[in-house]
């Protein structure tokens, strides 16, 4: 598949510096005039920020595990999780995003990550991993009902669900359905683009 014009950028936590890709704005803007909901891949949010800061602290949850990340856009988290994780398997909804995110894997020559073009109502086919990944994937009420249902089929197959979501208030019901299972959470400030936005990372079991 054709990619488009990129530059990369650069990421810093305690523990690693990770230089991974990003589409040009402007070549976003012109792909995606006619439908910018599609386009939410191509950026990196707060909440995978904040995702990545909750693992930084909290290693041993990711350690050795057999890791699934769900419309992951440019897959910041599973990229960082990679590190420590036995397999990775990083995949979003859009194939641009998947051109991406290998890009950056082999930039960053870690192997043991696998990237896949995949819709997470069809996550449920996949193996099974020890840990779900998610980030801000709960903006738009109208896919609330489909994405519990997938976050359900995990956790009653014992899988860990780490799901980071910015404190905004559209968010807060689906949130407060998923607490009954929450074991921990974590909050913290995500600066980006001059801009501090509230993060929740929750873990569900």
């Amino acid at each position: 598949m054709m990619s488009l014009p990129q530059k990369p950028e650069t990421y810093f936590f305690k523990d690693q510096r990770l230089e991974i890709y990003v589409p040009e704005e402007q070549a976003i803007l012109d792909k995606y005039r006619n439908n910018k909901d599609d386009a939410y891949w191509a950026q990196v949010w707060p909440a995978s920020i904040g995702l990545c800061l909750f693992l930084e602290q909290h290693t041993h949850l990711i350690r050795n595990k057999q890791i699934l990340e769900l419309a992951a856009g440019l897959g910041l988290p599973g990229l960082y999780a990679a590190s420590f994780a036995k397999q990775i398997t990083i995949t979003d909804k859009e194939p641009l995003a998947e051109v991406f995110i290998k890009k950056s894997a082999q930039h960053l020559d870690l192997k043991n990550i696998i990237t896949k073009t995949l819709n997470w109502k069809d996550a449920t086919k996949e193996p099974l991993p020890e840990v779900l990944l998610l980030s801000d994937v709960n903006y738009e009420p109208a896919v609330f009902e489909e994405l519990k249902q997938v976050l359900q089929f995990f956790l009653e197959r014992q899988v860990t669900v780490m799901i980071s979501t910015p404190q905004r208030l559209v968010a807060k019901p689906f949130i407060m359905e998923l607490l009954p299972y929450s074991s921990l959470q974590w909050n913290c400030t995500v600066s980006l683009h001059q801009k501090e936005t509230g993060v929740s990372v929750f873990v569900l079991k």
